[in-house]
């Protein structure tokens, strides 16, 4: 009888002790959540690490946030992805969907689409909008997966009906390119719309580009100009080329080049391809900055190295004319071939007149021409 008396007050005094430690995790995880809001990093590792070693699942994924965006401690991948799978394995759906990220872009663990996939389903699959959205991405991309653009926009749809603003856009960016519905400027303007008005950057860049071009509206440089710069404000580097561009062909409002390399700089920074053609432009014409072929020969560099075509084809150009960089016939050759592989018309063309001409140390080839005139279509 004693024995079975003791046994129980050991019992009741264990689960004395273990409500009692989750109260104070809570409260440590409370605790650095009002840390994060005001800003103070550091408070808030320290509070989410004390909970989340005692297993709470919440901090455990918000102290994977500050490992992967080095926010009161030093960006560690390797320890965000330690933390996400801690609270994923307890089935939150958030931290799967951190995990999945990390396995889909190879940060802090070996680059894996499929674990990718699995992480992600498992938490659309219970209504999580972002996971919803990043596996619409995965059908988009065909990435660990057949493409399927009709299954990408049931995900895409699934998240969007919740609100998530990505998912609004996504679901606009489908419709404005035809990839699983009909193509439709006016119903990529709305969805566009509903996103903006959540103040979503990618979304206010898209309107912004809908007007300049005048798709599903009537064109106005203007309205362009207002719409990218609201996205600028908030840091988008497509945005910033966007408006950089504007600037620089003085379309809706007055030419300023300094205005455009300051803006093609912000977003080269970022390491947005288009950007760092733009900019390299920028160095080699002399505009807005001093000329400076090296400059720009190491900014088509970095966009052909994105395998961006026109800085595949700049960087072609600069090795054929010896600017900025020793002139290499072969090299040249390269990069023009790359940047036509890819599409990008005028480096056919120029690879026309060279098969044609027999220029660059290439014998005259017609067949060659041919091809490369049929790909400059």
């Amino acid at each position: 009888m004693r024995n079975t008396t003791f046994t129980a007050a050991l019992k009741a005094a264990a689960a004395v002790m273990l409500a009692m430690c989750a109260l104070q995790a809570r409260a440590d995880f409370a605790e650095g959540r009002s840390a994060y809001a005001r800003g103070d990093f550091v408070t808030a590792a320290r509070e989410f690490t004390a909970a989340a070693q005692t297993g709470l699942a919440q901090a455990q994924n918000d102290l994977g946030v500050l490992y992967e965006r080095g926010q009161g401690v030093k960006q560690d991948f390797a320890a965000a992805a330690s933390w996400y799978r801690k609270a994923a394995d307890q089935g939150y759906l958030q931290a799967q969907t951190n995990l999945g990220y990390l396995y889909e872009s190879g940060k802090g663990v070996a680059q894996d689409y499929a674990a990718a996939l699995q992480l992600y389903r498992r938490a659309a699959e219970r209504g999580w909008p972002q996971a919803q959205n990043n596996l619409g991405g995965m059908y988009e991309r065909g990435l660990g997966v057949a493409r399927d653009y009709a299954v990408a926009m049931e995900w895409y749809r699934k998240a969007a009906a919740q609100g998530l603003a990505q998912a609004e856009t996504n679901v606009g960016y489908m419709y404005e390119t035809g990839r699983g519905v009909p193509l439709s400027d006016a119903e990529a303007m709305n969805w566009y719309q509903k996103a903006a008005a959540k103040n979503y950057p990618q979304a206010q860049n898209n309107i912004g580009a809908l007007y300049e071009r005048g798709r599903g509206v009537q064109q106005s440089s203007p309205t362009a100009v207002t719409w990218y710069r609201k996205a600028v404000d908030q840091g988008l580097a497509q945005a910033q080329t966007n408006l950089g561009w504007l600037y620089a062909t003085g379309r809706g409002v007055e030419r300023d080049n300094g205005v455009a390399v300051k803006l093609f700089r912000a977003a080269a920074e970022q390491g947005y391809a288009q950007a760092q053609t733009n900019l390299g432009l920028m160095y080699a014409q002399g505009r807005g900055i001093a000329r400076d072929d090296r400059q720009a020969v190491a900014l088509y560099r970095k966009a052909a190295d994105q395998a961006l075509p026109q800085g595949m084809s700049n960087l072609g150009f600069m090795y054929e004319t010896g600017r900025g960089v020793e002139r290499d016939s072969n090299q040249a050759l390269f990069w023009y071939q790359k940047a036509g592989e890819a599409g990008y018309r005028p480096a056919a063309q120029r690879l026309v007149q060279i098969y044609t001409k027999g220029e660059l140390g290439e014998n005259a080839d017609i067949g060659r021409a041919r091809l490369w005139a049929d790909r400059a279509q």
